[in-house]
């Protein structure tokens, strides 16, 4: 599998073209007058400022944001449209639309998150969680999905407010209220397992600080995020050769989230600066129990520029935290039999054998089912194989960036 990554590659010397003419070009007051523009409205890269776009100006463009995940080891390609609306003094709308979103997933021999369909014999102790670890914001992916950014696969939606409550001034910074809503793009269990999201409808409040303002500005952020409840969990079924089922789902519920940020701009011209940010994510609260790498800590530098209209944003993002380069844990489902590339007839047929066949019609189309082999039974079915006894989690190779392209247009309201 190509990395998602290297299908970009030939963006990347395009984008240092386009910040060197920009660069080389003269500052208009337009310039001067309009906001820096982030990934999340006004502001530095993924960090949002205390400043707001002028009432009657709109921002309109698109950013490409690569991120390199673990514990799954995964390489996730965005590309969405990205838009920010001066409503009033003091207050505008922003967010963004992933339009194509790219997934590339290392393989693994154990299996991946849910749904996962747990076949027991009446008598036999049941595997308890956790049966896997997880990327929360895409927690159903795996290897099964569309990988290309190509195939424009839909992810989530953003939609955000911004208010300014106070203009920094001197040692007293500026303060603004953030408020997001992120709405699922798609959500049937194909593009979920594709990696489009968590299918659920996710809300994020945040508070913004921000010192200095002109030549030199410091921000800091913190921010809560809850997240909702997604469709697919686990489901354990207990049977016995009388045919008798007993069937229990297991919900997945996702943990929420407390992101921390500080960020400094230095303004080098009108028209260019250097952006350096340091974003920290903490899952809190309960949550379905799973094999865990560090949250995410992540390292951003990169630049602004902005010229008659047109804004440029590029940085490269450094995971610093990943999880080890290797970690092992014993795995509950080891020694289970996977079945879910057994072909339906014959698996069918295998069930019937050690007097499974009432768990038949509870076995979910494009799950995964693993079986607690039954004492003399049969040979297992062609394309059955055993888990390992222990889960390896490696580490990725950390390195990932984004791009935003963007042009501010509209006459100014008067205030």
């Amino acid at each position: 599998m190509i990395p998602c990554a290297a299908r970009l590659a030939p963006q990347r010397t395009a984008v240092l073209g386009l910040l060197l003419a920009a660069a080389a070009a003269p500052a208009t007051a337009e310039d001067v007058a309009t906001p820096w523009v982030s990934l999340s409205g006004s502001g530095l890269i993924t960090l949002p400022g205390t400043s707001t776009l002028e009432p009657g100006r709109f921002n309109a463009g698109f950013t490409v944001d690569n991120q390199d995940r673990d514990p799954l080891r995964l390489d996730v390609v965005d590309l969405s449209a990205a838009w920010v609306i001066g409503l009033r003094s003091g207050l505008e709308t922003y967010g963004h639309a992933v339009v194509s979103r790219a997934v590339a997933v290392s393989p693994r021999s154990t299996l991946f998150p849910s749904p996962i369909d747990i076949l027991v014999p009446r008598g036999r102790l049941v595997p308890q969680r956790p049966y896997y670890p997880q990327y929360t914001p895409i927690p159903y992916v795996n290897r099964t999905g569309r990988s290309q950014v190509g195939q424009f696969l839909p992810g989530d939606a953003v939609l955000g407010l911004k208010k300014t409550l106070r203009q920094p001034a001197g040692r007293v910074p500026g303060l603004a209220a953030s408020a997001e809503i992120k709405l699922p793009l798609a959500w049937g269990l194909a593009d979920l397992q594709a990696g489009s999201g968590t299918g659920a409808i996710d809300e994020r409040a945040r508070m913004t600080a921000e010192w200095g303002g002109h030549a030199r500005s410091v921000v800091a952020s913190i921010a809560y995020a809850h997240r909702g409840t997604p469709s697919w969990g686990d489901r354990v079924i207990v049977f016995d050769p009388v045919g008798g089922v007993n069937v229990t789902d297991l919900p997945m519920r996702l943990p929420d989230e407390i992101g921390f940020g500080l960020g400094v701009r230095q303004v080098v011209t009108p028209k260019t600066a250097l952006v350096a940010e340091l974003t920290k994510a903490a899952d809190v609260g309960g949550r379905t129990h799973e094999f865990r790498g560090p949250g995410p800590l992540d390292i951003t530098a990169g630049a602004q520029v902005r010229w008659r209209g047109a804004a440029i944003v590029a940085g490269v993002r450094y995971h610093a935290n990943s999880v080890p380069r290797t970690s092992r844990y014993t795995s509950p489902l080891g020694g289970l039999a996977d079945l879910s590339q057994v072909p339906d007839a014959e698996l069918t047929s295998y069930l019937g054998a050690i007097g499974a066949s009432g768990a038949a019609p509870f076995l979910r189309h494009r799950g995964q089912s693993a079986l607690q082999i039954p004492e003399g039974g049969p040979p297992l079915p062609d394309g059955a194989r055993i888990l390992p006894s222990a889960i390896t989690i490696q580490a990725h190779d950390q390195v990932g960036y984004m791009l935003l392209c963007g042009w501010t247009f509209g006459r100014v309201r008067p205030r």
